[in-house]
């Protein structure tokens, strides 16, 4: 490793400590309020943080739990919901801060707070690094192959609920068929598009060449026992653990970019 990549994972690192220790001063809950706000008792939320479900905060060891105000929100919505109201949309706005990775500097430092957070919890200490490179790779490839082509909004949607072992990412780019019929012109529909981009091997120059990271994530997915649902246009993909492949099926909503959802 040289220095400039040394120094520049010594920033990043020092950015998340830097966010980690702002949140210890504000927005946080004591966990007889978090109890409150989520419906559960003041006993389950201790044996969540112990089983790594939701994890509590401690200033100090011994310290009492506390809880991030926006991981007790995200615990209480539909992330689903909100990325695929916001990549569905007509009119395309940013979506709110706390999911809006407007660049790939942001993406990647909230793919590492990620990883730490993942990092901690025990019963996924032979997948999580496996998580976070599915998530590393979706995310990438909305950057790579939408660069200079976003149709308004740019950016990706990433949002995150451990307690719901549940990662959205969306993005409002070009959408699959339109990317990869830069090399591939006989495509004509999205299922095609979609099934070629996460089963072949699809070069050509940058930013067409699509498809390759989308085999990878099936692959990981598929040894994980993840669940994947990705769509791009009218043609959505279903990973679910168990079966031998993924499904392809038509969806009732059409969206011009791309939207997934990895349950873990």
């Amino acid at each position: 490793m040289d220095e400039n990549n040394a120094l520049c994972i010594v920033c990043l690192t020092g950015c998340i400590d830097l966010i980690c220790c702002l949140y210890m001063e504000k927005d946080l809950l004591s966990i007889h309020q978090a109890a409150k706000l989520l419906g559960v008792s003041i006993d389950t939320l201790r044996r969540w943080d112990k089983s790594g479900k939701l994890l509590a905060i401690r200033k100090n060891i011994g310290d009492h739990r506390y809880y991030r105000k926006a991981d007790i929100e995200l615990s209480l919505c539909d992330l689903y919901r909100l990325a695929d109201e916001w990549c569905s949309a007509d009119k395309g706005v940013e979506p709110a801060a706390e999911f809006y990775c407007p660049n790939s500097a942001v993406f990647q430092i909230r793919q590492l707070a990620l990883d730490r957070q993942l990092a901690r919890v025990k019963e996924l200490e032979n997948i999580y690094a496996l998580v976070v490179a599915v998530v590393g790779e979706i995310g990438n490839n909305s950057f790579d192959h939408n660069l200079g082509n976003w149709r308004d909004v740019p950016g990706v949607f990433f949002g995150y609920n451990l307690s719901g072992r549940q990662i959205v990412l969306a993005d409002r780019g070009l959408g699959i068929l339109k990317t990869l019929k830069g090399v591939r012109p006989e495509l004509n529909r999205h299922e095609e598009a979609l099934r070629v981009s996460f089963t072949e091997v699809v070069s050509g120059r940058a930013p067409e060449a699509r498809g390759n990271g989308l085999k990878f994530v099936r692959n990981a997915v598929k040894d994980c026992k993840m669940k994947l649902f990705f769509q791009t246009g009218d043609a959505g993909l279903y990973l679910n653990p168990g079966d031998k492949d993924f499904v392809i099926k038509k969806q009732g909503k059409v969206i011009d970019g791309c939207l997934c959802a990895i349950n873990f």
